[in-house]
């Protein structure tokens, strides 16, 4: 199902030296994803449920712990991309203030009805005649 953001990833962040799913809930296949696609590339996935992230650290994706209300920035630091599928409506404006402090691109899948609410300063990213998700620029140099 994600497969087209799979490949995105891949093609826009080849050379990233982290990236980092924030609030990766019960799915973890996706990090797995671009870990296959990209192994040089440090795969980071955090979850506010301790024990789920205890449950998932001998995968060869990395899973942390932290709460995106109260963030710990040093987490996040090199990243070169933050993303987020299907997250809660109201930590989407933490996320931003995140991806903005350390300097990463921010890639937000939304639920469908949830579309119309990234407008300003978001760019919505089409691939095959369908919506990927929309993207917060912050990186200061390409990779």
């Amino acid at each position: 199902m994600f497969e087209d953001l799979v490949e995105y990833v891949r093609e826009n962040y080849s050379r990233a030296p982290k990236i980092v799913e924030l609030g990766v809930g019960s799915r973890i296949d996706v990090a797995e994803k671009i870990k296959k696609r990209l192994p040089l590339t440090e795969i980071l996935v955090t979850d506010k449920d301790e024990a789920w992230v205890r449950k998932h650290m001998t995968s060869r994706v990395r899973a942390v712990a932290d709460d995106m209300m109260f963030p710990q920035t040093r987490i996040y630091e090199n990243a070169s991309l933050v993303y987020s599928i299907h997250p809660p409506f109201e930590i989407v404006a933490p996320m931003v203030v995140l991806a903005g402090s350390v300097g990463a691109d921010l890639l937000v899948v939304p639920r469908s009805d949830e579309q119309e609410m990234f407008q300003d300063g978001w760019r919505k990213l089409v691939r095959s005649g369908r919506t990927l998700g929309w993207l917060r620029t912050f990186r200061k140099e390409q990779h």
